[in-house]
């Protein structure tokens, strides 16, 4: 095994950062340009293998056809299972018997459903004012393009590691994680995993959950010219509205946490109305779908129960509403809440890895779900990083600062020689 001195590395890898710099924006941006929205990430991963394939770097393609994560059964099936598979690439080799250390990116994006108000088409990928433009860029090819220009810059120092690194680069994360369940599958044992997210480059060590929900309500149609003959469900449903906002205020001034002094750090927020189906009936049918978020500590019945007596509440005070309850619906099976100790080595890596790049500490928490949740929940030590500002992620104009991705490019390169002085070296 060929192994460099840290100071030395660090040089290094320094330099061979500043001389990709070019390369590495080129290659996000090509990757932007990739249409790759959740169930067609087959786009894009073809990329990403050929970045492994053209290093001579073992590459394996696991299609989600087969695995144990796509066959569970979930509110949404699986779209083109047979088309669609993570690209698990590691390091310079594969050594069986070596742990692991996982960085772990999502290759999906949400789809573009407001492009009127782009200023760029939405998968540009255009390098303008120091920004890559386009849906994807921020969340999360940017922390992809930087973790593997990271281990590039690391090869191309001649620094060899006391551990595998996998890249995991996965497929579903926007929906239900269907590909880090799958990728677990694969390693199910590591020594950690960093997850690739938009953090404008802190250090993630907590993270609230969330519960999709669904309340449905029934009134009874009518014409409008006697609107008086039916029962209007829209009022209800708005009842209902404000009654969770409530909840949602009340949760957020009890629920609190250091790293996370955000307006809530649970939020509870409605993301769909619908009520009616014709202008020309009185509303029969109504519903409300959002998320409530739930703290490290909080199981989710209790989460569950908290929503139901708050719905339940609305419709006591409401005779039609005794008769005919509003239906509640869990949309998913609740995105764990987590958190990783600070003594962590994963935590450890990446705050050293920070601070060899010249950077001052920063440690914060999130409320967004992501699949880091999943990990925590296996029993993985994981912690979240990643370049670019998460307010850009699912909006237009979506983009990442070129820099910003530079910068993680070096603090991901010093956190991985930073674990490797603490793994022991493997005997010859």
């Amino acid at each position: 095994m060929t192994t460099i001195a840290t100071s030395a590395a660090m040089e290094s890898v320094a330099n061979a950062v500043a001389a990709s710099t070019e390369q590495l924006l080129d290659f996000l941006s090509h990757t932007v340009q990739q249409k790759s929205v959740t169930g067609y990430e087959d786009t894009v991963t073809g990329l990403y293998a050929e970045f492994f394939e053209s290093r001579g770097w073992p590459v394996f393609v696991q299609q989600l056809a087969g695995t144990n994560a796509a066959a569970a059964g979930t509110a949404d099936p699986e779209p083109r299972v047979d088309a669609r598979a993570n690209i698990l690439g590691y390091y310079r080799h594969r050594r069986p018997g070596l742990p692991v250390v996982v960085l772990n990116g999502h290759v999906d994006v949400v789809p573009v459903l407001d492009e009127a108000q782009w200023d760029l088409p939405p998968y540009s990928g255009a390098r303008e004012g120091g920004n890559v433009h386009g849906r994807g860029s921020v969340d999360t090819k940017g922390g992809i393009a930087a973790a593997l220009y990271a281990l590039s810059a690391l090869d191309q120092a001649g620094v060899d590691l006391p551990f595998d690194v996998a890249v995991e680069l996965v497929v579903g994360e926007e929906t239900t994680g269907v590909g880090t369940r799958a990728a677990l599958e694969r390693i199910p044992t590591r020594l950690g995993t960093i997850v690739l997210e938009p953090t404008d480059s802190a250090v993630v060590t907590v993270a609230s959950g969330l519960l999709f929900f669904t309340v449905e309500v029934t009134g009874r149609a009518a014409h409008t010219s006697v609107p008086w003959h039916g029962v209007d469900a829209g009022p209800k449903v708005i009842e209902i509205y404000q009654a969770l906002s409530r909840l949602g205020d009340e949760r957020s001034a009890r629920l609190t946490h250091a790293r996370m002094p955000f307006p809530s750090a649970v939020p509870l927020a409605i993301g769909t109305v619908d009520i009616g189906g014709w202008r020309a009936a009185v509303p029969a049918r109504g519903s409300l779908s959002g998320r409530i978020g739930v703290m490290p500590g909080e199981d989710f019945n209790d989460v569950r129960q908290a929503l139901t007596a708050c719905v339940d509440q609305v419709a006591a005070q409401d005779p039609w509403l005794v008769e005919h309850p509003p239906l509640i619906r869990w949309d998913n099976q609740g995105l764990a809440s987590w958190e990783t100790p600070d003594t962590d080595p994963v935590v450890h890596a990446l705050n050293e890895g920070r601070r060899r790049t010249g950077l001052p500490p920063k440690m914060e928490g999130m409320t967004a779900g992501c699949d880091a949740g999943i990990l925590r929940t296996a029993g993985v030590s994981t912690a979240v990083f990643g370049p670019g500002d998460m307010r850009f992620a699912h909006s237009p104009n979506e983009k990442i600062s070129e820099r910003d991705v530079i910068e993680a490019t070096h603090v991901l390169a010093n956190a991985l020689l930073t674990w490797a002085e603490n793994v022991q070296e493997p005997s010859a």
